[in-house]
């Protein structure tokens, strides 16, 4: 099992590299290809529609068959996609080299996250945490080497690192076994996984869904939008030079690390919802006091708060979503990959169009306005399920802890 998790965490942290490439060196692209922020936007919006359409193909697949395989041909996906972009070719296939490697990116992260979902029972937030933490390291260090890369005028280069670290993890998930692992008496729970969530009528179970769905999807526009353009509000919005500004998103990764390594301590003794609403309310502060106070170094200081508000929200969702939807990992966890995935697409588009149009003030209020959105959604959602507003949660006594997911057969146990 140990194996079996530094290899998810592996790819985990390729998918990091992955998803903030384009990012960390949009300005550079945009520079290259001669084209305005509305294109850059779009291009973003294109590499949604790939993750998306990966979530589609991949829960098909992954229905059908084992993970091993579907995790091998993923990372091939990814490493062919990042050698195309990196020869730089005419913008149209450019974003034909996104969209596939957006669509390596999905099915890694729907296999991953299903199989941790099932894998480590009662246990999923804290399991889904190390994932995040690998995510948030290849999304930190990202920026870092492409601060160096710019400065040294090889930012093109940035691809090859990735291409040849998926290629090395398509071969190590060959060799990769394991199989179910119920969650033992002498392991610590998740606060929320200390007591069973019943099973939903039909008509709630869907009604439960969307409102998931929805708060995923604004938190996909709100992650993709800062992750694409946060370089770019530096230097348009607090005038800060091109690698200073690249800076920004490794701190804010940085950031999340460090809230995604709390996370898995901090969701033992804080129930699923009592956790998203602090940090939610606690992101829409620092996004507040980022735009009114306009200064540089603190702009630096709102997006480390920013960063460790936002660690966690997505993982914690997730789960949050599979512990009020029981026994349905693998129709929730697609649709959620799904709709953050739609959300990347949706809200960045509107994002680069905003900022040639409306101007960089303008568009970070509606940025600070879909984090208001998923608040308020949020709130529907523990109203809906009746959620009390008691936060810390005492532990039964060892050798009594009930678990969210009642075991059942596995497609892992002979992997």
């Amino acid at each position: 099992m140990r194996q079996f998790t530094l290899a998810s965490c592996a790819l985990y942290f390729l998918t990091g590299l992955t998803a903030i490439s384009i990012g960390s060196v949009l300005p550079q692209l945009l520079a290259y290809y001669k084209v305005s922020y509305t294109i850059g936007g779009q291009l973003i919006f294109i590499g949604a529609m790939g993750f998306l359409a990966g979530v589609l193909v991949s829960s098909y697949l992954n229905n059908r068959f084992r993970p091993k395989p579907l995790l091998t041909v993923s990372s091939l996906i990814i490493a062919g996609a990042q050698l195309g972009i990196l020869l730089l070719p005419p913008i149209p296939l450019f974003m034909a080299f996104y969209f596939i490697n957006s669509m390596g990116q999905a099915a890694i992260g729907v296999v991953v996250a299903t199989m941790i979902i099932e894998v480590f029972i009662g246990r999923q937030a804290v399991a889904m945490s190390y994932l995040e933490v690998s995510f948030g390291l290849g999304a930190f260090t990202m920026p870092i080497m492409a601060s160096l890369f710019i400065a040294l005028n090889i930012w093109r280069y940035l691809f090859v690192v990735t291409s040849v670290l998926a290629l090395i993890l398509a071969v190590v998930w060959t060799q990769i076994s394991f199989s179910k692992k119920t969650a033992v008496p002498s392991e610590r729970l998740d606060a929320s996984g200390l007591a069973e969530s019943g099973p939903l009528r039909m008509g709630r179970k869907w009604i439960m869904l969307g409102l998931f769905a929805l708060i995923v999807f604004l938190y996909g526009g709100l992650e993709g939008s800062l992750n694409n353009f946060l370089s770019s509000i530096f230097m348009n919005y607090l005038d800060v030079v091109a690698y200073d500004a690249s800076i920004s998103i490794g701190i804010f990764w940085a950031a999340m690390v460090v809230g995604r390594a709390l996370t898995g301590v901090i969701i033992r003794r804080v129930a699923y919802n009592i956790y998203l609403l602090i940090n939610i309310c606690g992101a829409l502060l620092s996004l507040i006091l980022f735009i009114i106070l306009k200064n540089a170094p603190m702009g630096y200081f709102f997006v480390t708060t920013l960063g460790l508000m936002m660690s966690g929200l997505y993982s914690i969702t997730l789960v949050y979503a599979n512990y009020s939807i029981p026994d349905s990992a693998h129709l929730v966890t697609p649709v959620i990959s799904g709709l953050s995935g739609l959300g990347s697409a949706v809200f960045p588009a509107f994002t680069g169009f905003s900022i040639d149009h409306a101007g960089m003030p303008a568009t970070l209020w509606s940025i600070t306005g879909i984090a208001a959105s998923y608040l308020i959604f949020l709130l529907v959602i523990g109203r809906t399920r009746g959620d009390g507003p008691r936060i810390f949660h005492r532990f039964p006594r060892r050798g009594h802890a009930k678990l969210v997911f009642s075991p059942r057969g596995s497609r892992f146990n002979k992997s």
